[in-house]
């Protein structure tokens, strides 16, 4: 069963967690080898920063590649609660992806509004 996603959901990378407490964002990130399966597991984030997710909500089974996007909410403690994830595969640029992220939230923010 998917969780309903009820907000928009903006892209963030693992800088900007701290600004998003309580609200539903999206992450992109590399799984990291030896801790990416369970109930809690650390994501590569676009900006080289750890992401940790909080898997004990999910039941949609492990991840099937090394690179996944997840919709959740952040927690105080700066972990997010997946509610849903996709597979982006095993070769995705995280750089250009970050570059993304950035413009999103500063010079074009007003485009992803």
């Amino acid at each position: 069963m998917v969780a309903a996603i009820s907000q928009p959901a903006p892209r963030i990378n693992s800088t900007l967690l701290q600004q998003r407490v309580g609200l539903q964002v999206t992450v992109v990130g590399k799984v990291k080898p030896g801790v990416g399966q369970g109930e809690y597991v650390h994501l590569e984030g676009s900006d080289g920063g750890d992401i940790i997710v909080n898997r004990s909500q999910s039941v949609q089974g492990d991840y099937g590649s090394d690179f996944v996007e997840v919709v959740g909410t952040v927690n105080a403690d700066r972990t997010v609660t997946e509610a849903k994830f996709s597979n982006f595969g095993n070769d995705f640029d995280l750089k250009q992806y970050n570059d993304l992220v950035l413009l999103s939230n500063g010079a074009l923010k007003h485009l992803f509004q």
